[in-house]
């Protein structure tokens, strides 16, 4: 049926108004404790997402009672459905929700929930035909959104969203929805770095600047200018004087825009409400995803925040820790990546939800489509939601804090860099698997967290006034990772953190622990032990023993001196499984090992050849066969001088401006724990080109080792070299440890084999 509205929406926001309300100085985000009424309204609907998502109908049909049913049966209670605004508001004022009552109808009858995901652009259908503006990239390209401060068109979008929430929400199919603002779940269009239209700009000088600096004066004496009015303040694009200026009001406007949207939505309906947050760490200062800002939002109106890419730890770590500063629920997405990585990861994704208790909120499997991901990784999650739905109690937390400096991304030049920081958090935790917190500089302002409570801070990024000031009031400021573990016990050790992870959730009256443990590497399986700490699973001193969760049967185990426990354990790759730590010795017959080691065994040497890049020897070259543009490491497999080889990519073929053969290490290894290699490679020595070892050491992940250049006369040659002070810490592109950079990214590097020899400890 069409539903036409009373008037044309086509209309100028009050948006000074709104703005008013929520920013009074540039950078300053809603605070965390700030609450409406809306906020303390009982939410209807389930309290944890337990989702799959949809396409908004199976190719024109609405999906079946019989299709939600076996989403059901699966464990699941939701499903989000990618709404397309053409479909749903054909011309302006004008509104077709047949589809989706009946889907909703559908939903009902088979006891599950439909969550509709607002896309403003970037999804099917989104926007509408009738939207017209664009936005405009900082170096004047087009991109596909719509202007983000064409207000008439920015109120046009909040009809289509409050007009069908508000038609919807009493509906018993209704499970809550997904607001979001720009591209897809980034912000600013990431296809190009939106934000600098035409609508934008004049928001810019007529609104922002007023706002945030009341006269040109105080605009000059801030920032040590001499205009005459605020038109004449430039929109800087990055690079150029007062580019810092222009970051500021972008992030303001993602702020202040998701702000009047959720208060919006709140006035017509209390049932439950999600943000996406798409991307990365490092896609801050491009996209304006800043977690911050979606965390203080959702403290006011009382939404759960669902992180994307949730199958990074660093970025995981992140977000349970500002789950917990802000007091607000978290769920996980997770996009599946290629074939072969995919059921590794999809377990790595799994596990990780323990990292968001106390406060988790449910996961999002993306996409049931029909491809590969349904075959290979859509039972993996199905088959272990179980487990994830009978976890209880809390992430365990240390009096430690890994502090990141978020200013870049509100245009501070001077603030640490965002680049490496999410590798660098995963990294700390793989090789630590210590209960940390990681603290935002955003979060110490929004007053969410205080420095002054933790025992020592390790500024990841660089210390700002933050750090300054908590090393002047007596605080203790760490130089190294390795000096989190007098901070932060680990409650696992393993003996390689690269193909393991556990991740435990401690039972409230600190008398019992639930690990998941998870094999997450594609290429190499677990062989070894865990040695599992009471003290840093926040536990109550005494004897524990260590159970398996599905028989509830003691695990053969070495008593550890801590009151802990070490289990042999030998995981194929990509696997789960759930153990229990629990109080008491184990029981009497419980197998006792005769060595329980984590230090100790694995390959003194390992290597690939091209042809038989099984790891079978240890060492698996990456990206073989790859296709995909824009990507540094790709490729091909040839045949060179009579041998098999790979070939690098030339820029070219890949659009970019390197080229490199990556290379991933048995993690159980004795290579891999081994600070100084030797290592062969096998080349063909091309007039021109030759490679760099670029291998992960503590202080950086793409260190310079020897160059190679040989002679030049088309002929296979081996060339034989050193490392020194390695830390493998699978922290490079793709988790590798070391690549073969290419002298000459123009023309191909070949590559026959390589082989690495442990030289000492």
């Amino acid at each position: 049926m069409l539903r036409t509205s009373k008037s044309s929406r086509r209309r100028t926001v009050p948006l000074l108004a709104a703005a008013a309300a929520v920013v009074a100085t540039a950078g300053t985000v809603v605070p965390a404790g700030a609450a409406t009424p809306a906020a303390t309204a009982a939410r209807s609907g389930p309290s944890t997402l337990w989702a799959t998502q949809l396409q908004f109908d199976d190719h024109g049909t609405p999906w079946s009672t019989a299709q939600f049913e076996a989403i059901r049966a699966k464990g699941m209670n939701s499903v989000e459905i990618n709404m397309p605004w053409d479909r749903i508001e054909p011309a302006e004022g004008t509104f077709d929700f047949t589809a989706l009552d009946t889907e909703l109808a559908n939903a009902a009858a088979a006891g599950i929930r439909i969550v509709p995901i607002f896309w403003q652009a970037g999804w099917g259908g989104s926007p509408a035909s009738w939207i017209t503006s664009r936005e405009i990239t900082s170096g004047g390209g087009t991109g596909i959104a719509p202007a983000w401060w064409d207000t008439g068109e920015q109120q046009a979008y909040f009809d289509y969203v409050t007009t069908t929430v508000r038609h919807i929400t009493g509906n018993s199919g209704y499970g809550g929805s997904i607001l979001n603002y720009g591209r897809l779940d980034a912000q600013w269009a990431n296809d190009g770095n939106g934000g600098w239209a035409p609508a934008d700009i004049a928001y810019f000088h007529d609104h922002w600047l007023p706002r945030t600096y009341g006269t040109v004066a105080r605009f000059n004496t801030a920032n040590g200018t001499a205009y005459g009015s605020f038109a004449e303040v430039p929109a800087a694009t990055p690079g150029q004087a007062l580019a810092g200026v222009y970051q500021n009001f972008r992030q303001w406007s993602v702020q202040d825009t998701y702000d009047r949207l959720t208060a919006a939505v709140r006035k017509v309906s209390r049932g439950p409400l999600y943000y996406y947050f798409g991307g990365h760490i490092a896609n801050a200062p491009d996209i304006g995803n800043l977690p911050d800002i979606f965390f203080g939002l959702a403290r006011r109106y009382d939404v759960t925040v669902i992180e994307d890419a949730a199958q990074s730890p660093g970025l995981t770590l992140t977000f349970g820790s500002l789950a917990r500063g802000y007091h607000v629920r978290l769920a996980q997405e997770w996009t599946a990546p290629t074939e072969a990585e995919m059921p590794a990861q999809a377990v790595q994704w799994i596990s990780n939800y323990g990292m968001g208790f106390p406060y988790a909120g449910g996961e999002d499997f993306f996409i049931h489509d029909g491809t590969s991901k349904d075959v290979i990784a859509y039972p993996i999650y199905t088959d272990a939601l179980p487990t994830l739905q009978g976890l209880s109690g809390s992430y365990p937390q240390a009096p430690v804090a890994v502090y990141v400096d978020y200013s870049k991304a509100w245009g501070n030049a001077a603030g640490g860099s965002l680049n490496a920081v999410e590798n660098q958090l995963t990294a700390l935790w793989s090789r630590h698997q210590s209960g940390f917190t990681v603290v935002t500089s955003d979060e110490v302002k929004n007053h969410a967290a205080d420095l002054s409570k933790f025992r020592a801070v390790l500024p990841l990024n660089g210390a700002d006034a933050n750090v300054t000031a908590y090393r002047k009031a007596g605080g203790t400021v760490l130089d190294s990772g390795d000096q989190l573990t007098r901070y932060a016990p680990a409650y696992a050790e393993l003996a390689s953190a690269h193909a393991l992870q556990v991740v435990p959730t401690t039972a409230a009256g600190h008398h019992s622990a639930q690990l998941v443990l998870a094999e997450i590497n594609p290429y190499f399986p677990y062989d070894g032990a865990v040695v599992l700490h009471p003290a840093g699973l926040d536990l109550r001193a005494g004897r524990y023993h260590a159970v398996d969760a599905a028989t509830g049967k003691a695990l053969p185990q070495v008593p550890q001196s801590d009151g802990g426990a070490c289990v042999p354990l030998r995981m194929g790759t990509a696997s789960l499984t759930e153990w229990k730590l629990v109080p008491g010795p184990a029981p009497a017959g419980t197998p006792v090992p005769g060595s329980c080691s984590t230090t100790s065994g694995g390959a003194t040497t390992v290597g690939a050849t091209a042809g038989g890049n099984d790891g079978s020897s240890g060492a698996v070259f990456q990206n073989v066969g790859a296709t995909g543009l824009g990507a540094d490491g790709n490729l091909d497999t040839v045949t060179l001088g009579g041998r098999s080889a790979y070939e690098t990519w030339t820029t070219a073929r890949t659009g970019v401006g390197s080229a490199n053969a990556y290379l991933q290490l048995d993690p159980g290894s004795a290579v891999a724990r081994a600070a100084t290699v030797t290592v062969q490679v096998t080349y063909w020595s091309e007039a021109g080109q030759g490679f760099t070892v670029q291998y992960d050491t503590p202080a950086d992940a793409y260190h310079n080792g020897p160059t190679v250049t040989g002679d030049g006369s088309g002929s296979w040659q081996t060339a034989t070299l050193t490392l020194t002070g390695a830390q493998f810490d699978q922290a490079q592109n793709l988790q590798a440890d070391l690549r073969l950079a290419a002298t000459d990214p123009a023309q191909p590097l070949y590559i026959h084999s390589i082989s690495l020899t442990a030289d000492g400890n």
